[in-house]
């Protein structure tokens, strides 16, 4: 298996090879020892020990086996009544360690030394100061625990603001090690689905309303670019669902077939369930501007209970795949395998909403070393699509039906379409073998 050196591995591995005596303990001011933390652990120095364009480190664990789990500029400090500096760890946030870079492991809940080190611009470690939390990030229950019905909640007019972001990781692979290649090629973006409550039906069925903001946009070798600012017309959907996520019906009026939105409600249960437990879990997956619509499938189980943005949450994880290949950029991150996608959501279970869905896609690629200082250049939708933005599906079954009906593509020089199916000739020599990561998170704004 791969493994994959990821911003956080690097970091980690030059914060803690610098070198530089400690000047004197300073003294922290939270969290004291001993002190109960879960979710955003508040850690409180000094202002006079963190140099300008200085930076502090967070350690956890034994001396020795410390893992290093953030870094974080005097910049990003809030200030404190006191003037003190205050910073945040998110204690639920994965951490890797050298010997497998690849794989995020994440804190159980437990006693644990945290040591805090300050630098100054240069790198060069200036003070230090440790302490011992007590991390209870789980949900207290009862042994043995009941099962808990799991439920979409939704009543008439409810209306939910859902923010989308991904970020785009490359990796080119050599000799079964992936090393980070161009930055993802700067690649990222960003949505606001708006999810209404138009109608609530007997037996738990809901009429849904899906909006995209026109704010959305999506980042490509440092220019940002609005998606939908010249559209008069944003996204919108109408789709029939049940309680537990099953789609009923995905588009409700066949005028707005070129339309193509991902799910947000999570697939779940229909009977309670305990720790461990399983279920048949699906999810389409779509991030405007970058990937096309994605249809996964695959298994979720009840992994916890955990605190999640101060609720009670069910922390479920899944595992999903799909085999059919994307491509991204226009064809500069083409995949040449199958999608695999863990994903973990947190459902806040006695009021019924998702709190948040993490979801790290992933896929073999060949990716194109040409032409990688200019933006890429649009491809022409199929007719009747509009203008639709880079990375839109090649097939769109909304629109043609199953099967779909191929995009055409540009021929250089000549303005005008290539044949259905017929593509570009490209320098293949110029395209390396690599993995493409997508890092999404689906965070309830309000």
């Amino acid at each position: 298996m791969a493994r994959y050196f990821g911003k956080s591995a690097v970091f980690a591995a030059a914060v803690l090879l610098m070198g530089g005596a400690c000047c004197g303990a300073y003294q922290l001011i939270a969290p004291t020892d001993g002190q109960a933390v879960r979710e955003n652990v508040k850690i409180v120095v000094p202002a006079g020990v963190v140099p300008d364009d200085g930076f502090i480190s967070v350690l956890v664990g034994e001396p020795g086996s410390e893992q290093f789990v953030v870094a974080l500029s005097r910049g990003a400090a809030k200030l404190g009544a006191g003037g003190e500096l205050v910073f945040y760890w998110d204690s639920k946030a994965p951490y890797y360690e050298s010997s497998d870079p690849s794989k995020p492991r994440y804190f159980k809940d437990g006693r644990y030394p945290l040591t805090v080190k300050v630098f100054d611009s240069t790198g060069k470690m200036t003070d230090s100061a440790s302490t011992t939390i007590e991390l209870k990030n789980r949900v207290p229950r009862t042994n043995p625990a009941p099962g808990v019905s799991l439920v979409n909640a939704l009543s008439f007019g409810q209306v939910n603001h859902y923010r989308v972001h991904c970020d785009v990781s490359v990796y080119e692979v050599v000799n079964r090690i992936g090393l980070p290649l161009l930055g993802g090629m700067g690649l990222s973006g960003d949505a606001l689905i708006i999810q209404s409550v138009e109608d609530a039906r007997p037996g738990g069925q809901y009429l849904i309303r899906l909006r995209v903001d026109e704010d959305a946009w999506v980042s490509s070798y440092g220019v940002k670019k609005y998606i939908y600012a010249d559209q008069e017309f944003k996204p919108q959907l109408y789709r029939l669902v049940d309680k537990y996520g099953t789609v009923i019906t995905e588009n409700m009026f066949a005028k707005q077939a070129k339309y193509q939105i991902m799910d947000v409600l999570p697939v779940l249960p229909r009977h309670p369930v305990k720790e461990g437990d399983q279920w048949a879990d699906s999810m389409t997956l779509k991030i405007d501007g970058i990937t096309p619509l994605i249809k996964l499938k695959g298994t979720a189980w009840l992994d916890s209970f955990e605190w999640e943005s101060g609720r009670e949450c069910a922390k479920i994880t899944s595992n999903m795949a799909s085999d059919r290949p994307i491509s991204l950029a226009n064809g500069k991150i083409k995949g040449t395998g199958p999608l695999s996608a863990q994903v973990t959501t947190y459902f806040a279970y006695k009021t019924g909403r998702m709190i948040e869905r993490n979801i790290r896609l992933s896929f073999d690629s060949s990716i194109s070393m040409a032409d990688l200082t200019t933006e890429p250049v649009e491809s022409s939708p199929p007719p009747g699509m509009g203008n639709l933005p880079l990375g839109e599906e090649q097939f769109n079954e909304d629109v043609y039906g199953p099967g779909g009906r191929p995009r055409t593509t540009p021929q250089p020089g000549t303005g005008q379409p290539a044949a259905p199916g017929t593509q570009p000739t490209e320098d293949t020599t110029s395209r390396k073998k690599g993995k493409a990561e997508l890092n999404i998170v689906v965070r309830l704004e309000k």
